[in-house]
């Protein structure tokens, strides 16, 4: 499996890349991101995203198993109003995804002790000026679970469960 690093050193050599680049000059790199089992393997390639200020939109490229890459069109940004898309700065992720990988899953059962993981997905990204590896999981009993280790240290920087089903009947 390629790094996130190398995949965008492969990215940026190709000429779809270059082309995009040329008309989209302030659009910079936000994520990566790529489905995942339960047990964090992957299911598909990695998408890389990147975020053009001017457009307010995004663009995903995601690389092809024969080889090169395919653009996706320009999408809508999947945020909160008032919040920031970051850049994603690849010297601070110091840490593999094989290694964040092996802590989640020591980690899974004490910090979500009473959930049973379904798939879900992984993304490297920048949040609150923290660069994360962020895990988020749907359980069986219909919750999202997620947990946010520090790309650069590994160490856990957040957790959250969260209902997706309102059970107060309000």
């Amino acid at each position: 499996m390629d790094t996130p690093q190398q995949l965008l050193n492969l990215l940026q050599k190709e000429m779809l890349f270059q082309n995009w680049q040329k008309q989209h000059g302030k659009g910079y790199l936000t994520h990566f991101f790529c489905p995942i089992s339960a047990q964090g393997e992957l299911k598909s390639a990695w998408e890389i995203g990147y975020f053009t200020p001017s457009s307010q939109k995004m663009t995903i490229f995601v690389q092809l198993p024969q080889n090169g890459f395919e653009i996706k069109p320009e999408d809508d940004v999947f945020k909160k109003p008032d919040a920031t898309i970051e850049a994603l700065e690849m010297n601070n992720v110091a840490v593999s995804y094989e290694a964040v990988l092996k802590l989640f899953l020591e980690k899974a059962p004490t910090e979500f002790p009473k959930e049973i993981l379904g798939d879900g997905f992984i993304i490297i990204q920048t949040l609150q000026k923290k660069t994360v590896w962020n895990f988020t999981f749907v359980t069986k009993a219909l919750k999202f679970v997620n947990l946010k280790i520090n790309a650069k240290d590994g160490k856990i920087a957040d957790k959250q469960i969260v209902e997706l089903v309102d059970k107060s009947g309000k």
